[in-house]
Formats: C-alpha cells, sequence, structure tokens
C-alpha cells in the first residue's frame, strides 16, 4: 500500500509544472505517513491466532504413582517394616490381612497378618498349633514297646492305616472327603474323629479346615482341636501340593 501511493505521488510530480513540485513533496509526505499509520493500524486491529489445542496423543506420558507395576506380582521389601514385624530383604508376599467375618475358625488364620512373608510356610500359627500340642498330650498312654515309654492315640493314622507310608495314605484319606465327613479311630485308651468342617482359602492358598475329638472309652469328650492343610509350591518344586500345617 505505501508503494503504490508513493509511485502515484512521483507519477504526480513529473506531470506537473516545476512552480508545483514544491506542493507536490509535501502531499508525498502526507500520503506516505497516512500509509503508514494505516498499516500499522491492520496489525494492531487482526486478531491473534488462536493457540492449537494439542491431542490427547501428544501430551507426556504419565505414570499413576500409587498404581502398582504389575497386579498380584510379589513385591519389593519396604524400606521399614510395619511395627512388630521384622524387616524382609528381596521379593515378599504382600501381608495376609484382617480375617474375613465369615473365616471359622478363628484360630485357623495366621497370626501377625500385618506382616510381610517370603513364602505360606512362615506364616505363624502358634494358638492352634499349641492347642494340638494339648491335644496329643492329652491322648498319651504308657507303651511297653514305644520309644519312651508312651504312646499317642492322637496319631490316627498308625490305627488307621496298617503298613507302611501310614501318614501319607491317611492324609491321602482326609483331603479325600467331603465336608461333614469324618473318619473314626480307636486307639489303646481314647477313640477318636476327625471331621471336614470348611474348605476356606488363607492367603489365597487353597486351604481344608478339620475338627479332631478325642473321646474316652464310655464316649465323654477328653479335648478337641483344629486342623488344617494347605495346598501350595514349595520353594524348589515345580508344582503345588498338599501339606499339613495343623
Amino acid at each position: 500500500m505505501i508503494r503504490k501511493t508513493l509511485i502515484a505521488a512521483l507519477c504526480g510530480i513529473a506531470l506537473a509544472p516545476l512552480g508545483a513540485h514544491a506542493q507536490w513533496l509535501d502531499t508525498l509526505k502526507n500520503a506516505a505517513a497516512q500509509a503508514a499509520v494505516g498499516a500499522v493500524q491492520k496489525m494492531v486491529d487482526k486478531p491473534a491466532a488462536e493457540p492449537q489445542e494439542r491431542s490427547p496423543a501428544a501430551a507426556p506420558a504419565t505414570r499413576n504413582a500409587d498404581a502398582p507395576a504389575t497386579a498380584g506380582a510379589q513385591r519389593p521389601s519396604d524400606a521399614s517394616a510395619a511395627p512388630g514385624c521384622r524387616k524382609l530383604k528381596g521379593n515378599v508376599l504382600p501381608p495376609v490381612g484382617a480375617r474375613p467375618a465369615d473365616f471359622k475358625p478363628e484360630v485357623l488364620w495366621p497370626e501377625e497378618t500385618q506382616c510381610s512373608y517370603y513364602k505360606f510356610a512362615d506364616l505363624k500359627f502358634d494358638a492352634a498349633r499349641d492347642m494340638k500340642k494339648k491335644f496329643e498330650n492329652a491322648s498319651k498312654v504308657p507303651c511297653s514297646d514305644c520309644e519312651g515309654g508312651y504312646s499317642f492315640d492322637a496319631w490316627a493314622h498308625f490305627a488307621v492305616v496298617k503298613g507302611g507310608s501310614s501318614k501319607e495314605k491317611f492324609d491321602a484319606m482326609l483331603l479325600a472327603l467331603k465336608p461333614g465327613q469324618h473318619i473314626d479311630w480307636k486307639g489303646a485308651k481314647f477313640q477318636g474323629q476327625v471331621l471336614l468342617s470348611g474348605e476356606q482359602p488363607v492367603a489365597g492358598f487353597p486351604c481344608k479346615q478339620f475338627h479332631w475329638i478325642l473321646k474316652d472309652k464310655a464316649g465323654a469328650q477328653v479335648a478337641e482341636r483344629e486342623g488344617m492343610y494347605c495346598e501350595y509350591k514349595e520353594e524348589y518344586s515345580t508344582t503345588a501340593r498338599w501339606h499339613e500345617i495343623l
């Protein structure tokens, strides 16, 4: 725009008489000044370009720090253990957590459930183990040909299975029971019964709960306890199998 105005003014100067050149020069200055002002005004009045919105795909990737990297995987040990727990190194299993309200009997739920652990065998069942020990001691009977001079009628596998591998065979019989089914036996002084009372998992592992009862010859109850078998894979094993926990 400024260029066109200057050209027109110069043409006017060339065609005008010499006396009028001064007037044309003034006109040229005014026209150039007005053109420059108009150009600047257009630049000021022109709306600024709207910033382009960036698509979600172009945004930098972020990760929720609270989300685990792999669900269900073992997690590294924390820098500090929970109160009352010992510090562990390497990969550990997460704490068992509180006992579900419908899990019975209570004594078969692990203790110190706020603590992490390496494997199922690390879980503590001290109260249930104490109950099992008292149950066995209540079944103690003198035996002339036994080591230490005593035997225990609570050891049902000797009474139920004859021959070798009695414990392994008895375990298989227990695991084959259906809820409510039981195995009865008679010892030298006492008689007993073990019943499958439930099939509830513990810490995500399949488990079966058993109720043991010991009676005298007259049928009066002498002692009782809770027992459990759980299925898990040992450290150097390739397959999971059932283990007697209590």
